[in-house]
């Protein structure tokens, strides 16, 4: 029993949990640096379309990878598609009014990246259960993610407008880009990993 705790593939011990948190972290990082900006760009169209379903407020001017500094980033340019109200107040669309906002390609990765972790330094009863875990992460990660910038984008463009008209104002949009800005990946790559092990467990009980 003692030699199972201790395995540093499976084991429960904390220093197996240890090494493989350890090993996954040095090996999955550089992956994602090396690979990160060719998964954006095939990401990018399914971004522009979620965007467009949220709201029809906006038209994209563009949506590609960009640079601030050192960062690498997902940036959008958008212009008003219509006449809005906004707390009050209407804006009128003006095809030369640019409104610009920007997220770092490194959160499209980032829950992802804590998922995987997760399921990686938990202790596990077979392979095929690390497999299933693997599997359903990736399922949940692609979902977060293709959910998640757009919302953002989207939050972070509706700040915009109520910064200038409506300071203190709170709207769901805004709220969730500040959940998402604030942690908020953290703790949905941690409710990744759990579900991913929940499902493999069950899946693999006798």
């Amino acid at each position: 029993m003692n030699g199972e705790q201790h395995d540093l593939l499976r084991g429960s011990h904390p220093t197996a949990i240890f090494v493989r948190l350890t090993v996954a972290s040095v090996l999955l990082l550089p992956l994602i640096a090396l690979f990160a900006k060719p998964i954006a760009i095939e990401l990018l169209p399914l971004y522009r379309m979620v965007f467009e379903l949220i709201t029809g407020d906006f038209r994209v001017l563009y949506l590609g990878l960009s640079y601030e500094g050192a960062d690498s980033v997902i940036r959008m340019d958008v212009t008003l598609s219509r006449t809005i109200a906004v707390a009050g107040h209407l804006v009128v669309a003006n095809a030369q009014g640019i409104a610009s906002v920007t997220t770092l390609l490194g959160n499209i990765f980032q829950p992802g990246m804590v998922g995987l972790i997760a399921i990686m330094a938990w202790p596990s009863g077979s392979w095929r259960s690390i497999l299933l875990r693997l599997i359903v992460l990736l399922l949940l990660a692609l979902i977060e993610t293709i959910v998640d910038i757009p919302l953002l984008l989207a939050g972070e463009l509706w700040g915009l407008f109520l910064d200038n008209l409506s300071p203190g104002s709170w709207s769901a949009l805004t709220a969730w880009a500040g959940f998402l800005q604030g942690g908020g990946r953290f703790v949905m790559g941690l409710a990744a990993a759990v579900t991913s092990i929940a499902a493999s467990e069950y899946a693999t009980s006798p």
